[in-house]
């Protein structure tokens, strides 16, 4: 009996409808769901924010009830050795990555404390303590932080001016907010994504390489709905050129999650004073924990106007190519 093979092409079209196109809904609740048990776990093991406080590793714990129901969790730690006659410099927002959680920024947060400023560690919306069911890349969560400050500044626990300093996702967050908030007066971003569509491509590169861009802009869409936000409110490039702020970016060039590249292209939208460190051979994860001194560095260049109003990035910086 003769055997008839279909020809090559045929085969890979059919083969990427049968992975891609049956199973939108699945790819979409795929990229907002993602797994924040590591996070959940860090919490858990540092005790309860009641404990926290009567141990004196925070000043003060506070939950905020969204419009749309999520409870996001925050941490407050006053400046060190401040008082009515020497206030604080200011509030430095620190916002987390995918998957983790506001512990893992304690000692950040402290250190930022000693040099005088107030912080706040927050949360992302299904991340942590905070509740919810799915990560937006910044699409809702500009929002959570901005009602977050205005509810603690007007406790007045906290004083202005607002920096916001985040990592990875926290990085397209603080961008993000930022353009939303004219309280905010400087911006540290470290390795965050330019877009949403940018992002969720390299998650499903790896398990999706027969998903074609059709069916792609489909699952995003599909996500949108699902979570009830508009994709392009996540883009952290125009987001970045509405900035008037301060924006110091700093990127790892062995970064192989988020390249170096995307911060190239935030930095040439961004519409106020920035600049771009790009750290040789420094990778994602690595590019912040156990560098608390050196990130409080740049957050005070930032508060201090210091960065260069440059249109390129520092030469010396970028890695070999």
């Amino acid at each position: 009996m003769t055997r008839r093979v279909l020809p090559v092409g045929v085969t890979v079209s059919l083969a990427a409808f049968l992975l891609a196109g049956c199973t939108v809904d699945e790819y979409a609740r795929r990229l907002l769901e993602q797994s924040t048990s590591i996070g959940r776990i860090w919490q858990a093991m540092v005790g309860t924010s009641e404990q926290l406080v009567a141990g004196g590793t925070i000043s003060a714990a506070r939950r905020f009830t969204m419009p749309d129901g999520v409870e996001i969790d925050v941490w407050v730690l006053k400046a060190a050795g401040r008082t009515s006659t020497q206030p604080a410099r200011g509030t430095v927002l620190v916002v987390h990555g995918l998957c983790d959680s506001k512990v893992s920024y304690l000692r950040l947060g402290r250190a930022l404390s000693r040099r005088g400023f107030d912080v706040v560690l927050t949360d992302l919306r299904a991340h942590g303590r905070s509740t919810g069911r799915y990560v937006t890349y910044g699409a809702l969560e500009k929002d959570d932080q901005k009602r977050v400050m205005d509810a603690l500044l007007a406790e007045k626990l906290v004083a202005e001016p607002v920096y916001v300093f985040g990592r990875s996702l926290g990085a397209s967050v603080a961008i993000l907010y930022a353009a939303i908030d004219p309280r905010v007066r400087g911006v540290v971003a470290v390795t965050p994504s330019r877009d949403m569509p940018t992002t969720c491509r390299r998650f499903l590169a790896r398990n999706a390489i027969l998903l074609d861009e059709t069916t792609f802009q489909k699952v995003i869409a599909r996500a949108g709905k699902l979570g009830r936000f508009d994709p392009a409110d996540a883009s952290v490039v125009d987001a970045a050129a509405k900035l008037d702020c301060p924006l110091l970016l700093v990127h790892g060039g062995a970064d192989v999650f988020v390249p170096y590249t995307d911060s190239e292209e935030i930095f040439k939208a961004a519409g106020g004073p920035k600049e771009l460190e790009i750290i040789p051979w420094a990778g994602h994860f690595g590019i912040v924990y156990a560098r608390e001194e050196e990130m409080v560095g740049r957050v005070e260049k930032v508060a201090a106007g210091r960065l260069k109003t440059t249109t390129q990035p520092a030469a010396t910086t970028r890695p070999a190519k």
